[in-house]
């Protein structure tokens, strides 16, 4: 069997964190450890963390706060094993998952990272939709990092990656907030090989107080930095920068917009046009942002009626 070690960085986590450490714990797949990283937490994290420290596969460790990836850069140099994976303080594993994905390992010695499918739960822990991150079919390596490079399809918490892959691409940017996954895939991508398992093996908590809702102009920021680390990694990346800011920034409009900031919206949607041209949304959201705002809320408050409750997927 190979170790597996989980890293579960922790930032005021206390709302939901003793679920993330059962679904750990209860994994059908057993020789694992669990480091928590508690990245300066000012909560009662360390109090619900406490009881779980009893037993010999759980390890907490309590350093001063250096952001997302700080936390998860810890873990990783704290682990064992030759496999690591990752959950957020606020999600919920599959009971199966690591037993599917290191059976996928045994059986495709040639796979260094693997990812899946993940519900979107709320609050409450109730299952809003499933997310299908299937990896396009791609002609070449080259055509998957484009790919990647304007759409991250690898869920944080869904991955299972071999030490290796850390080993020869180094940590995760810790001038990154907390998105420096999209930056990491990237560059492991470059150099080892990626699979995908069409199972949601993650429940990720959507709520009000995660970080791409408070902090998410820093994430829009971090998602610049990545743009210009990957073209400079990549040169042929260049062709497809102007769609990747294009997106961006028009998402960047779109949270002006929900702010009632509409001028600072207008210069975010111009720069979206000057990427993309026939950006119709972008034009829109330009011409008439505040309509457009009004359309956009309510498009959010009636989206999730859309999708059917999935409870089957946890029978």
């Amino acid at each position: 069997m190979s170790l597996v070690s989980v890293v579960l960085p922790c930032y005021n986590g206390s709302l939901w964190i003793n679920n993330a450490i059962k679904s750990v714990l209860c994994q059908t797949y057993g020789d694992f450890k669990l480091l928590i990283i508690d990245d300066g937490s000012t909560d009662n994290s360390k109090d619900i963390v406490s009881p779980f420290l009893g037993d010999g596969r759980v390890r907490y460790i309590y350093q001063e706060n250096r952001g997302f990836s700080g936390a998860v850069n810890r873990g990783i140099k704290e682990s064992k094993g030759d496999l690591i994976g990752f959950i957020g303080q606020d999600d919920i594993w599959m009971s199966n998952k690591l037993e599917v994905q290191v059976k996928y390992f045994d059986e495709h010695k040639n796979v260094d990272l693997v990812h899946s499918n993940f519900c979107s739960i709320d609050s409450e822990g109730r299952i809003i939709k499933v997310i299908n991150m299937k990896i396009p079919s791609v002609s070449s390596r080259k055509k998957l990092i484009e790919y990647l490079f304007i759409n991250n399809f690898i869920g944080f918490e869904t991955a299972l990656v071999k030490r290796k892959c850390f080993d020869e691409v180094g940590f995760f940017d810790e001038r990154m907030t907390g998105f420096s996954d999209h930056d990491m895939w990237l560059r492991i991508a470059g150099k080892f090989n990626i699979a995908y398992i069409d199972l949601p093996l993650v429940k990720k908590r959507e709520h009000e107080l995660q970080l791409s809702k408070t902090g998410i102009e820093q994430v829009l920021r971090d998602e610049f930095l990545m743009v210009n680390k990957a073209i400079n990694h990549y040169s042929f990346l260049k062709k497809a920068e102007r769609k990747k800011l294009a997106a961006l920034y028009y998402i960047w409009g779109t949270v002006m917009l929900q702010k009632g900031r509409n001028e600072k919206a207008k210069q975010k949607f111009l720069k979206a046009i000057r990427c993309r041209p026939w950006k119709f949304k972008a034009i829109m959201a330009y011409i008439t942002p505040t309509l457009y705002r009004f359309i956009w809320d309510r498009y959010r408050q009636s989206a999730s009626k859309f999708h059917k409750e999935m409870r089957w997927i946890e029978g």
